[in-house]
């Protein structure tokens, strides 16, 4: 297999950066949804410190993955899509791309405002990007609540979508991923 892309398939590189984007995605929902719901203690505040570096981690592997998806072009479109899911598509997967920078930038705004020291897996830490402030905190929070909703609902709808093509259409759609 190789790294780069082909004309119909994604390359060995593009496809460990989607799994690994989704798999974080998947635990960072449920690592999320299992703090809020937790009362303080030295559990959640460890929970927060993965949560953090993992959204931190995140966002280098998105910036990694424009930056090889600019230089090593997306497969063309399967011929199994007509011209208008293939722009739903391409626009899908700019929202997703966007979200997935939007989503962590805001939780370190959080993080920063909150005026918490931000360390990465305990390793080094991370400056903030905003000077402390209650407002900005609240905004960021409530920001970061919806951006994740809509990551919810695109996921959702990218995963229906590839299950669709795999099992009712019974096209290479998903393959091609895989």
């Amino acid at each position: 297999m190789k790294w780069g892309n082909s004309a119909n398939h994604w390359g060995l590189l593009s496809r460990l950066l989607h799994w690994f984007s989704a798999i974080a995605v998947f635990f960072m929902f449920g690592l999320g949804i299992t703090m809020i719901n937790m009362r303080l203690s030295p559990m959640k505040l460890e929970m927060f410190i993965v949560h953090k570096s993992i959204g931190m981690l995140l966002l280098v592997v998105i910036f990694i993955r424009v930056i090889w998806r600019l230089l090593n072009p997306a497969p063309r479109a399967s011929k199994h899509l007509s011209k208008l899911q293939t722009k739903i598509v391409f626009l899908g997967q700019l929202l997703m791309y966007g979200l997935l920078f939007a989503i962590p930038i805001s939780g370190w705004v959080i993080n920063s405002a909150a005026n918490f020291p931000l360390q990465w897996f305990g390793l080094f830490e991370i400056p903030p990007i905003t000077e402390p402030s209650i407002v900005v905190e609240d905004y960021a929070k409530t920001t970061h609540f919806v951006l994740i909703c809509i990551l919810g609902s695109v996921v959702l709808l990218h995963v229906c979508a590839a299950l669709h093509h795999h099992w009712i259409k019974r096209n290479d759609i998903l393959k091609r991923m895989l």
